[in-house]
């Protein structure tokens, strides 16, 4: 046991049978078990001590807190198939109708107030808004520009009860339309995020640069002020740019409107609650996690024979984890309740059309397709059933696909 004690008094009396030698300068005896002298050593070493043990501490900490976790096990998938029909309790496909003179080239995000959707089109930067009954556009802007309430390149879209929010990568920027897509405000902050969520009291935004002051998540209240930030990067940190390429979307919102976030190649699920973000869930793959050791921005994963999450779906009852193994993909279906989960890749038995939803509404899994995916769904419509929708398809139109997964 080393015992650190400081000289605060050049005549200071012993301690027990031991005689200190006098020290100038305030610094630090190192004193062995027995209680003789070791070494000298400066001030500072009393403040590296220091340090430690607090790192220490927090290490100590933020491991009971994982440990605290509610811990889903992920084994026993590979080559599995699951049926859409064994997850979902039905599916419905909505083809988007557009006008003569407009065409959606790359959707890049969706979201909704209530029965209306809106679709950020990468390709002309432009916005559109269509009704979830019939799939017809209702608007559209795109607002491309430098000027006041206009965007550069837009990244992301989030909405409340009654307002669209923007992203905007390039200028830092949130701008905010009513439901008829009027500009009214736009809100500055100074760091580069690629994907938000909207909240009651402002916004949470993912932090692309985060540092020693700015964590990965960052806190915005509705006038744009940055309240706080929470979890730190690690060394090894490599942002999720929202590409939608292999990942999803980090932020997500049950049907009760709770706030959750997952980070791809991270195994942690957090919960927004009284203002901050708690680890709730742990994602763990047992003998395939990827190593502590490995550096994830120099490794292809893809390529290693470990399993990694890439983003989740959190439900009131059900947890819905999409991850990688050998380059494919798997879903996870995992009751809360503790009842035997299900894993594996997502097939539609019927019609082919592949499983891979981006997006989360209230109880609803959605995805977007193009008719080439989805032509046997309506051909079979079309001999079961004549109807508008399918009489008034356009195969270059998009196509939202809904799932409703099956109750728990």
């Amino acid at each position: 046991l080393i015992h650190n004690i400081t000289m605060r008094n050049k005549h200071q009396d012993c301690l027990s049978s031991n005689t200190l030698t006098e020290y100038p300068n305030d610094r630090i005896l190192i004193l062995n078990s027995v209680g003789t002298v070791d070494s000298e050593q400066p001030v500072k070493v009393k403040i590296l001590l220091f340090l430690f043990i607090l790192v220490f501490s927090s290490c100590k900490y933020e491991n009971k807190k994982q440990e605290a976790l509610n811990t889903f096990f992920i084994e026993d998938f590979q080559n599995k198939v699951l049926g859409v029909d064994e997850l979902a309790s039905g599916m419905k496909l909505l083809p988007l109708k557009l006008g003569t003179d407009q065409l959606i080239g790359k959707i890049k995000d969706v979201c909704f107030i209530g029965d209306t959707i809106y679709l950020l089109d990468e390709m002309t930067a432009s916005i559109y808004s269509f009704d979830m009954k019939d799939g017809k556009c209702i608007g559209r802007i795109c607002k491309k520009g430098n000027g006041p309430n206009e965007y550069v390149n837009p990244v992301a879209l989030s909405a409340d009860s009654g307002k669209l929010y923007v992203l905007d990568m390039p200028t830092s920027r949130i701008i905010e339309f009513d439901k008829s897509l009027n500009p009214i405000r736009d809100l500055k902050f100074n760091f580069p995020s690629s994907d938000f969520i909207a909240i009651n009291t402002g916004f949470l935004l993912y932090n692309l640069a985060p540092n020693s002051e700015l964590n990965k998540y960052v806190y915005l209240n509705n006038k744009g002020e940055c309240i706080t930030s929470f979890v730190p990067a690690n060394k090894n940190h490599s942002p999720n740019n929202n590409s939608f390429g292999n990942h999803g979307k980090p932020f997500v919102k049950d049907e009760n409107d709770k706030v959750f976030v997952s980070e791809s190649y991270s195994n942690i699920i957090y919960k927004w609650e009284k203002e901050n973000f708690i680890p709730i869930y742990r994602i763990d793959f047992g003998k395939l996690n990827v190593p502590l050791n490995v550096n994830k921005n120099r490794t292809d994963l893809f390529e290693e024979p470990y399993a990694f999450h890439s983003n989740s779906f959190v439900f009131s009852e059900i947890l819905v984890p999409s991850f990688f193994y050998k380059s494919h993909r798997y879903y996870g279906f995992i009751p809360k309740s503790g009842d035997s989960p299900k894993f594996g890749i997502v097939k539609d038995r019927q019609y082919d059309i592949p499983f891979f939803p981006q997006w989360q509404n209230g109880n609803q899994l959605i995805a977007i397709s193009r008719y080439e995916a989805v032509k046997n769904y309506f051909e079979d419509y079309k001999q079961v059933k004549e109807d508008s929708i399918a009489e008034c398809f356009e195969p270059e139109h998009p196509v939202l696909v809904i799932y409703n997964l099956k109750s728990i």
